[in-house]
């Protein structure tokens, strides 16, 4: 090779190791342990943000990594995600074959992309996935450490669905919501079977792409019709018989405040999950109900690293 052609080999070497370094941060690949979110607009910049600046807070010992589609979100975005320190993991977005007109909101069609945690087997042997309109409140690293060691575990989800949604499945009721039932001590036999499902906020997982292969059958011949809640829906009947509940501190719905207010110390939530209307978003009227709670939510946002600068060295 003449010298030109070595130089060219080194200079194509070291932009590689410049771009890997810019989307996948200084930590090494296959860390072993991670938080994932999913991030493929702009409208969710504020949401991964404060969930990143969320972790620092409580000092996680672990990265939160991005599953990013670079095609729909701007540069801007991408580089504000990376000035927080966050790895990026670009990613193509995940749509079935079938029609998705009977989803409760249009913005669930986006859902079925999370799937891609399962492909994660080079960032990590055990990842925490969660929505980009969580935060975290307390340190909550054990979640990598559970004894039994799940293959998948998540939050028992509240139906109780205050907004009376229409779209929503018609047994979505306080008196089906397990939560209710706990609440006043009854059998959890006297619950609705099908109000006994997870919320797919958050989930603890051990990416494996066998399991997302067979992910991507299921997604070629079940009747996704079925599916109101998109990839959550569609988790709940994957793992129907094997997932194991997790305490609902570790995804509590900002709605539980009005649900399950017996439920709502923020002492005891590690995680805050604002569904529905957004707190980045001030124009949205629904928002009003919330304000308190919101306040949490923008606080994680303001939140920065306090650094102390060092002192000059004496020579």
């Amino acid at each position: 090779m003449n010298s030109f052609g070595a130089g060219a080999v080194i200079v194509l070497a070291v932009a590689i190791g410049i771009y890997y370094q810019q989307y996948f941060g200084d930590e090494t690949p296959t860390a072993r342990r991670a938080w994932l979110t999913l991030l493929n607009n702009d409208e969710y910049v504020p949401g991964v943000l404060a969930l990143a600046r969320s972790l620092k807070r409580v000092k996680s010992a672990y990265p939160l990594v991005v599953m990013i589609t670079l095609d729909t979100v701007s540069q801007e975005g991408q580089q504000l995600v990376l000035d927080e320190g966050c790895q990026l993991r670009p990613i193509e977005t995940l749509l079935p074959k079938q029609d998705k007109k009977n989803l409760a909101f249009e913005r669930f069609i986006h859902g079925w992309t999370k799937l891609r945690a399962f492909q994660m087997i080079d960032v990590c042997d055990k990842c925490v996935m969660m929505d980009a309109d969580i935060i975290v409140l307390q340190n909550m690293d054990e979640l990598f450490e559970l004894e039994d060691n799940p293959n998948f575990a998540a939050v028992q989800t509240c139906i109780c669905n205050p907004a009376k949604n229409p779209l929503y499945p018609d047994y979505w009721k306080p008196q089906n919501c397990p939560y209710t039932h706990e609440q006043h001590s009854h059998s959890s036999a006297e619950v609705d079977s099908r109000g006994r499902m997870f919320n797919g906020g958050l989930f603890l997982l051990h990416p494996n792409q066998t399991v997302f292969e067979e992910m991507l059958v299921a997604l070629n011949t079940w009747d996704l019709s079925l599916f109101k809640f998109s990839d959550q829906d569609f988790l709940n009947k994957f793992y129907h018989t094997t997932w194991r509940r997790l305490p609902y501190v570790y995804n509590t719905l900002k709605t539980f405040s009005k649900t399950h207010p017996y439920l709502w110390n923020e002492t005891k939530i590690k995680a805050i999950h604002y569904i529905l209307a957004k707190p980045w978003d001030k124009l949205d009227p629904d928002n009003a109900a919330y304000e308190e709670i919101n306040r949490l939510w923008q606080e994680a946002y303001d939140w920065r690293e306090q650094t102390t600068a060092q002192s000059p060295t004496n020579i």
